[in-house]
This record gives C-alpha cells, sequence and structure tokens, in this order.
C-alpha cells in the first residue's frame, strides 16, 4: 500500500514513531511519504540547516518526506503551544493535497490532537482511510499538564477530539486502558486496537558521557522528560528520605524538560547530596546509562490519565535489561508485574518509593539481575518494534482506499463547499421552523450502510413527530408526519444537512441512494456492487421513478450506475435531479409503504 505517514514531529527530531518506524514499513513492501512540519522540538527552535519556508521536499534513507510551515514552540505558554500545534494543523491540511502523493491510506500520529484536523481533512480528499494512532489522550493530557482548566475552550477541544476518534476509521492505542476510555467515549470496540510501543532502536556506541556513577551504593536511574505530568517533586522528597534509610543509594536523572531547571535549583536548595542532574544525553549515552545503572525508575503524577497509559520509558527499561521501580498506577504496573520485571510503589508518595529503593538496596544482586533478564524476555517477546509492526501492518492491510476518481471528489467537495455557503441562510430558517414546531433535535440521524457497506450516520432535517399506536409501535409515517414536513420533503429540502455528509468524505451527490442497515446482508452478489461507490443524495435510481420505482428495479439500476461511471454520467444525473426536485416529481410521504416487506426480503436474497 501506499502510506503517508503524517506526524508533526520527525527526524531529526526524537520523534518516537519517526524514520526508524518508516523504514521498517517500507522494508513490508509499502511505498512510504511523510508529512511533517519544520523541525524545532524540543527547544522550540529550528534545526541547523532549516529556514522557514512554504514546503521543503527532502530525502531521508530513501524516505520522501515532505515538510510545511509551522509557528517553532515548545513551552508551557498555552497560546504559543497552541499556535504551534494549529499552524501545523492547517498547514498540512491545506498543502497536503498539492504536495503529497495520493495514499492507499493515511496514518496519523497524535499527539498532538490538532493533528486530527489535518488527518481527516487529508483522508476525505484523498478518500483514504485514516489510522489514528492515539499516544496521549486528548483533552485529559491538556487538563493534567496544566495547560487548560475548564471553560468553553476545553469543551470544544473536548467536542473535537471525540469527533476524531469517533470517525476515524480505525485507532490504534498504546494500552488497555485507552482502548476502555475511548470505548466509553463511543467509538467501536472493533475500531480499537491495543498495538504496544518499543524502545528506542539501539545505536553505536556512544561519545564520552557525564562520568559513571560510583558503584558504592544503589544507583538509580530516571530518564526522560521533566515536565509537570512527570510530578518528580516525589522522587526528590524519597531522595531526602533515603539519605537516612539507603545512604548508598543515589538517584541520577537523565534528559531536560520545562521542569528541569526548577527540580535541580530545588535539589540544590534541598542539599540532597545523592541526586545528580546528568541533563539531556544522546540515545547512545541515555542506552549506556540504563544498562549500568542498578535500578531504572519510572514516576508519573498520582492522575487518572496516567493510570490508564504507559510511559515511553517503560519500553526502554525493559529493553535495557535492569530492575524496574515502578511509580505509576494502572496499566504501566500492570505490564512490569507481567513480565516480573520489578517492584511497585505509589505515585506522588515519597514514602512508598523510599520504602521500595532500601527494599530493592537490601535485595541481593543475583535477584536484581534475574528482575532485568525477566524484563528483556519479556519486551524481546511483545514489545519490539518488529512485533508493533507486523500487528500495524495486519491492521493496515485490513483497509481498503475508495478509489472513485479524484474529480467525482473534487466535484463534490466544491458544491457541498459553496452549498452549505450559499444555503446556509435558508438552512437556519429550516432548523428554526423544525425546533419551533417539532422540538429537539432539528436534525434526523439514522445509521445507513455506505462505501464497502460501512455504517455512517446520515443528517436530514426532522419531518415527523413522534407518535405511536395502541400496540406500542410507531405510526406510519404519513400519519406522522406534519405540514411542515410534507413540505420540505416535496421540496427535497430536507435532504440538504446531506451535504455535510458529502463534505466529510461520508456520501457523494451522486451515487447509489444509501438503504436502511437492516437489508445490508440480504442483497444478491449483484445488488452489493452498490457498495462499490460511496451512497449519493441522488442516483441513478433516483431520476428513474424515485421511491416510485419497484424495488428490484431501484436496486438494478443502483448496480448499474457502478458499472457504467462516468463523470458524463454524474452531469446528467445532476442535471435531471434539478428538473425533478423544482417539479415536485415521484415523491412519496410515506417511503416504507412500497418497500418489501423484510421477511419476504430475507426469502428472496442471497446472503
Amino acid at each position: 500500500m501506499r502510506i503517508l505517514i503524517l506526524n508533526q514531529w520527525f527526524d531529526p527530531e526524537p520523534a518516537f514513531k519517526g524514520l526508524s518506524f518508516a523504514r521498517r514499513l517500507a522494508a513490508r513492501g509499502h511505498e512510504v511519504e511523510v508529512l511533517t512540519g519544520f523541525p524545532n522540538y524540543p527547544e522550540g527552535r529550528l534545526y541547523p540547516g532549516y529556514r522557514m519556508r512554504l514546503w521543503q521536499r527532502e530525502w531521508l534513507e530513501r524516505i520522501p518526506v515532505i515538510r510545511v510551515p509551522l509557528y517553532p514552540s515548545h513551552d508551557l505558554r498555552a497560546v504559543r503551544r497552541a499556535l504551534n500545534y494549529l499552524s501545523f494543523a492547517v498547514a498540512a491540511a491545506l498543502l497536503g493535497p498539492w504536495l503529497a502523493r495520493r495514499p492507499d491510506l493515511i496514518y496519523a500520529y497524535h499527539p498532538p490532537g490538532t493533528v486530527g484536523l489535518a488527518a481527516l481533512a487529508l483522508g476525505r480528499w484523498f478518500s483514504a482511510p485514516v489510522v489514528y494512532d492515539v499516544q496521549d489522550l486528548w483533552p485529559d493530557t491538556i487538563v493534567a499538564s496544566g495547560m487548560l482548566r475548564g471553560g468553553m475552550v476545553l469543551r470544544l477541544l473536548d467536542g473535537f477530539c471525540r469527533f476524531v476518534y469517533r470517525h476515524a476509521d480505525r485507532v490504534a492505542v498504546l494500552s488497555p486502558g485507552f482502548r476502555q476510555t475511548l470505548m466509553e467515549r463511543g467509538v467501536a470496540a472493533d475500531k480499537v486496537q491495543v498495538i504496544y510501543n518499543w524502545a528506542r532502536e539501539p545505536q553505536p556506541p556512544p561519545p564520552a558521557g557525564p562520568p559513571a556513577i560510583g558503584k558504592a551504593g544503589l544507583e538509580i536511574v530516571f530518564a526522560g522528560n521533566m515536565g509537570p505530568a512527570q510530578g518528580l517533586d516525589a522522587v526528590l522528597e524519597a531522595a531526602r528520605r533515603c539519605v537516612g534509610l539507603a545512604p548508598g543509594a543515589r538517584f541520577r536523572l537523565v534528559g531536560g524538560g520545562v521542569d528541569a531547571e526548577r527540580l535541580e535549583r530545588r535539589a540544590r536548595e534541598m542539599r540532597l547530596p545523592n541526586v545528580e542532574f546528568a541533563g539531556w544525553q544522546s540515545l547512545a549515552a541515555t542506552q549506556a546509562m540504563l544498562q549500568a545503572a542498578d535500578v531504572l525508575l519510572a514516576h508519573l503524577k498520582d492522575d487518572p490519565l496516567f493510570a490508564i497509559t504507559i510511559p515511553s520509558k517503560t519500553q526502554d527499561y525493559l529493553a535495557a535489561g535492569r530492575p524496574i521501580l515502578m511509580a505509576v498506577r494502572g496499566d504501566a504496573a500492570d505490564l512490569v508485574a507481567r513480565a516480573g520485571a520489578g517492584i511497585l510503589a505509589e505515585p506522588g508518595n515519597p514514602e512508598s518509593i523510599a520504602e521500595a529503593v532500601c527494599k530493592l538496596d537490601a535485595m541481593p544482586a543475583a535477584e536484581r539481575d534475574r528482575m532485568g533478564r525477566a524484563g528483556r524476555e519479556f519486551y524481546e517477546r511483545e514489545l519490539t518494534m518488529g512485533r508493533a509492526v507486523e500487528r500495524l501492518d495486519a491492521l493496515v492491510r485490513e483497509l481498503e482506499p475508495c478509489r472513485f476518481p479524484r474529480r467525482k471528489r473534487l466535484l463534490d467537495i466544491a458544491v457541498a463547499v459553496a452549498g452549505l455557503l450559499t444555503l446556509g441562510p435558508l438552512m437556519a430558517l429550516i432548523a428554526l421552523a423544525v425546533r419551533l414546531t417539532l422540538g429537539s433535535p432539528v436534525l434526523f440521524r439514522q445509521l445507513r450502510p455506505g462505501w464497502k457497506g460501512r455504517p455512517f450516520r446520515m443528517l436530514k432535517f426532522r419531518t415527523m413527530r413522534e407518535a405511536r399506536g395502541p400496540d406500542g409501535g410507531p405510526l406510519p409515517d404519513s400519519q406522522r408526519l406534519t405540514g411542515l414536513g410534507g413540505f420540505l420533503r416535496r421540496t427535497s429540502l430536507d435532504e440538504l444537512p446531506e451535504l455535510w455528509n458529502v463534505l466529510t468524505g461520508e456520501m457523494s451527490l451522486v451515487g447509489p441512494r444509501p438503504l436502511l442497515m437492516d437489508y445490508r446482508d440480504f442483497f444478491t452478489a449483484r445488488e452489493k456492487l452498490r457498495f462499490g461507490m460511496p451512497p449519493g443524495i441522488t442516483g441513478w435510481a433516483q431520476i428513474h421513478g424515485r421511491n416510485r420505482s419497484p424495488w428490484n428495479a431501484r436496486l438494478e439500476r443502483d448496480a448499474w450506475y457502478v458499472e457504467h461511471w462516468s463523470m458524463a454520467l454524474d452531469m446528467r444525473i445532476l442535471a435531471a435531479t434539478v428538473g425533478q426536485v423544482w417539479r415536485g416529481e415521484s415523491v412519496v410521504e410515506d417511503p416504507r409503504s412500497i418497500m418489501l416487506n423484510l421477511d419476504e426480503e430475507r426469502s428472496r436474497c442471497i446472503p
């Protein structure tokens, strides 16, 4: 398949699913292209050799990379961080269609959550399925980091993220807890798959780094980002307790981040003789420190969000083959426990962390080595990049792109945008009228089968009131239809919200009319050809009698349309539809009355 990787951060930035990941996908036979920003992470300054421009193409180890502009920033100020995220999303959405080759599939890496905007836009533009790799739950992470605490902005962000999660074709998550949370937020269970992360790949021997900690006592290494989410004040407090409880234990904090300077300053103020800050190191140097340590420490704030995440250092630690002190709740702790690779402590609890250090200090070195070997074996068996890419490859091969010509999609987008803009005032008036006569909701939403039979929610204006007969079932459509509803149906104005379905790529202007989900499994092999094109607002069957045509004739015309599609045919159908709507032809008040009974359908059709 031709895969477009959409990732705001990519090599030479320290991107997790970066160049090595792209190479692995290419090695499995895929054509890989990358759409990313100009490198500026983590300092928020452009890397040497780059200058901001409208776009730039380059090749990194035979992987084509397209870079689009963004606002370079990575600090704690919410406005600047938001500009960084939004600028890339908008640039990728607007420039991607003109710079990237048409992909068979889009793989989008989240965070930031704003990448979902570009992912869905490009997916609709190219008619390509989207695999959305969720590494951080938004807006939960934003709240936990302190960037947002509530209000309208947070509610809008939450609604946007839920929309993206639900509309991606597949969602890959890093933990079972993420999967459960997304399912609770309305994402179908069969769309969400757990694909564990892996450790960063080993590099050549490191250059000379900071002097190693003396081996007179227990060497404890924390490696990674130092920010509010890590909550490392509790580790400093634990280190203070260990001065008396485990005098030989020494803590080395490797890495950096927005909280690093404050933490280092606080350690000096606390006069901690057993804490050392090593700063950012190369990957090879960091891995050498991990492999030389006696214990590897992981810590996150005691927050419900972090109980369902697995910090990336977990895999790095397991791969290093050293025992782990896991001060994180939930899925990360479960993974270490399954591997038998360390001991657990309560996050945010200095006493618990210090107690775990004392336990490890008193443990024979042979027992610590056994834990380290168990972790390494578990990693090799379950968590390598090869295993993860194998699972992802199986996932992407399940998805097939919608391969109707781009010019059809361009027509859909142009007409949908023009229609929504010009008819917006009319749609607002209709919505108000429906609200006054029928109440809320204004829109009728119904699950219908789309391309390849995949369900989507079709939108229409409501035309009927809720009314049930003595048996508790709904009355016939003709008895529930209001005067306003009859007018909307006769003029086809009730169909206007479907322009949104067209814009999002769930429908086309012209195609087989989407029927009920109940009928999906009972069409004949020929009638299933209707799923070879996106469903349409109008179609070949619609201009030949609409709902007054016999059922078999309508299905046959839909199959014929798929077999004989051309742009000229679409234009002919659109022209005929305009005339038909203008004359109000072939409209019935109760379309169900002319449909076959479902029991008859089952006896007639081949499953």
